[in-house]
């Protein structure tokens, strides 16, 4: 096995692989030169630090190995040889694409596909004659996994891991911590790097791999056994990644970016306040209160509740009422929005449990009420800067002509759930005319990311229309779209995206926001806007249908969501769920393309909390079902 120099200034999982694996030593980029003689590999990792620059000692040492045809990798280094970096650019929205141009790695195809993360890449000019790439950087890939793509069109990409000639092997992005990184999928990166290791060792060397910084337990899962276990991690989490604001006086961080440095792995963090994360989560923490009489659970869901209603609500003026959207969306209204910052509320007080701003619960839904087309469809965000009276009166008039239930749906929950406390008539109404409307077209709505979100979106508001009016339509409506979404089961016990003619608004947009579906049959499940409003939807359909049925929907999904849950040593992403699961791979995996929320983001509210309210309710949907059965 070959002796191999490493130079680089810190620890990395590559430099953790090669050390336990051959016979290395290890210089730092502050030595002036080396004895080349000594060694018979070289592998420079400068993808924990900046873009290193050589010395003139040690360029002249490179070289010298270099002209000795010894094995040679140089990761994220500004010049090598005749080759330069001209730029560096950022590729957290753009994949990489593998071909073989003789050689080959083992389990990869030509055409698959694989993702650096927010990566850094260099592009080096000029190059040799004899260089010729291995993975390329493309944009605007709309594919979950592989593209046809020749070796002339994989040439012309930015080359992100290329041959400069025979013996040197040249990494223009940082790999050194694919581990932490998140590089995915995993198995391809393994395959990548165990290529890398050989390369160095002169022969095959076969990897023991650390496990992944995320793991998910792949195998089905004991529902009933695993539940509360399940539900103390993703509770935990909520002060382990230090969601707060100020121990909750302050609200809710919106969550984690998609962005994971491949410098280090470190996760950026969206600080965001938003409306519905704020009482999403203290959605959470009060189901907890009330099933485990958890003092501090309750203390901090009241204080966010409180922070909500006193300083992200209008109290007077031609917009009182108005909650608004969020600290950086000061004068923005959306009604999902408002829905789901009220209704975990509004089910803690339909269930007996008294729950503060009751009043300031009504003003926000009677200020969405007042802009509510007569088919009882909202536009999706009204702004207090320019929704005069007479716009108001306008759009109530006229209504939004979108029936979409991404936007509308859960606003009708919220209104239900209203109706069930408070008993306004004219909340019923308006509810029982958007939802007709939303289900007079199903299901040809208008989309936002996929026709399964429609669907899931649908559940719960649904459910609750039912349990309100009792209706054989109603419970019809509800059975049809729960039939529909049944056609996206994946057997791993997740629902995939699927958008029929591809007419979402998101669907396979690559300049802003984006669904992670690339072809309808990608076994992805997305748990930002579809798979995370079922358990709530399934254990409410439960508890006011009583049948069995509706419970088997909530174990299949709650065993799902307890196979996805993150595992990690890294506290931060411990018990959270990301957008993308790769239901076939088993790992968080999808299109990178959206601007704001791409498949490895975590969103406090839309998916934690929304996912722990769906899996403590069901604790109080069977209590509700025994009683009326005399159980």
């Amino acid at each position: 096995m070959n002796r191999i120099l490493v130079i680089t200034d810190g620890e990395s999982d590559l430099l953790s692989l090669l050390r336990a694996h051959c016979d290395v030593k290890v210089i730092s980029t502050r030595e002036e030169g080396f004895d080349d003689s000594l060694f018979d590999a070289l592998c420079i990792l400068a993808g924990n630090s900046s873009a290193w620059c050589m010395s003139a000692p040690m360029h002249v040492c490179v070289e010298r190995m270099m002209a000795a045809k010894k094995p040679v990798i140089c990761e994220f280094v500004s010049a090598i040889h005749t080759t330069r970096a001209r730029k560096t650019v950022n590729t957290e929205r753009q994949r990489m694409v593998y071909y073989s141009h003789g050689d080959s790695i083992d389990t990869l195809k030509n055409g698959d596909l694989l993702d650096g993360r927010s990566n850094d890449c260099m592009k080096y000019a000029p190059i040799s004659p004899e260089a010729y790439p291995i993975l390329t950087y493309r944009e605007d890939i709309c594919a979950h996994t592989n593209i046809e793509i020749s070796p002339e069109e994989h040439k012309e990409g930015d080359w992100a891991l290329w041959w400069l000639n025979s013996s040197t092997l040249i990494s223009s992005i940082r790999i050194c911590n694919f581990r932490r990184a998140r590089l995915a999928p995993i198995e391809r990166w393994r395959a990548v790097i165990s290529m890398i290791v050989s390369f160095l060792a002169g022969e095959r060397v076969e990897l023991a791999f650390e496990p992944p910084v995320c793991t998910y337990r792949t195998a089905r899962v004991n529902c009933a056994a695993d539940t509360d276990a399940a539900l103390r991690r993703g509770l935990d989490w909520i002060t382990n990644a230090k969601m707060l604001k100020n121990g909750g006086r302050g609200g809710v961080h919106e969550g984690f970016k998609n962005s994971i440095s491949a410098k280090d792995g470190e996760q950026a963090k969206n600080c965001n306040i938003r409306t519905d994360c704020t009482c999403e989560i203290g959605g959470a923490l009060k189901f907890d209160a009330l099933l485990t009489g958890n003092a501090a659970s309750d203390r901090i869901a009241n204080t966010l509740f409180d922070f909500a209603f006193e300083w992200l609500q209008i109290k007077e003026g031609a917009h009182r009422g108005m909650l608004r959207w969020s600290e950086a969306g000061w004068d923005d209204c959306f009604a999902d929005d408002v829905a789901r910052a009220v209704i975990p509320m509004l089910l803690c007080q339909h269930l007996g449990c008294e729950v503060p701003h009751l009043d300031g619960i009504v003003e926000a839904l009677d200020y969405l009420v007042a802009t509510t087309g007569e088919d009882g469809i909202r536009t999706p965000c009204t702004s207090s800067g320019w929704l005069t009276p007479e716009r108001a009166e306008e759009l109530k008039r006229a209504g939004s002509g979108e029936p979409c239930a991404h936007f509308n749906a859960y606003y009708h929950a919220a209104l239900l759930l209203a109706y069930r406390v408070c008993g306004k008539r004219e909340y019923l109404e308006c509810a029982e005319r958007g939802l007709s409307t939303l289900m007079s077209v199903y299901p040809d709505t208008r989309r936002e990311t996929s026709e399964t979100e429609e669907c899931a979106r649908l559940v719960f508001p649904l459910a609750a229309l039912y349990g309100v009016s009792g209706k054989r339509e109603h419970y019809d409506w509800l059975c049809r779209v729960v039939c529909d979404l049944e056609a996206r089961h994946h057997p791993f016990g997740g629902y995939a995206e699927w958008d029929t003619g591809y007419k979402a608004a998101c669907s396979r947009n690559h300049k802003g926001e984006c669904a992670l579906l690339a072809d309808n049959g990608d076994p992805v499940a997305d748990l930002l806007y579809t798979n995370n409003w079922l358990p709530l939807g399934f254990s409410y359909a439960y508890m006011v249908t009583g049948e069995q049925r509706f419970y088997d929907l909530w174990t299949s999904i709650a065993s799902f969501l307890l196979s996805t849950q993150i595992h990690s040593e890294d506290k931060s992403l411990d018990g959270a769920w990301a957008r993308a699961f790769d239901m076939d791979e088993g790992e968080n995996y999808g299109m990178p393309h959206d601007a704001g929320w791409g498949p490895c983001c975590i969103e406090s509210g839309w998916t934690v909390g929304e996912i722990l309210i769906g899996l403590e309710f069901m604790h109080i949907a069977e209590r509700n079902v025994a009683r009326e059965k005399g159980l």
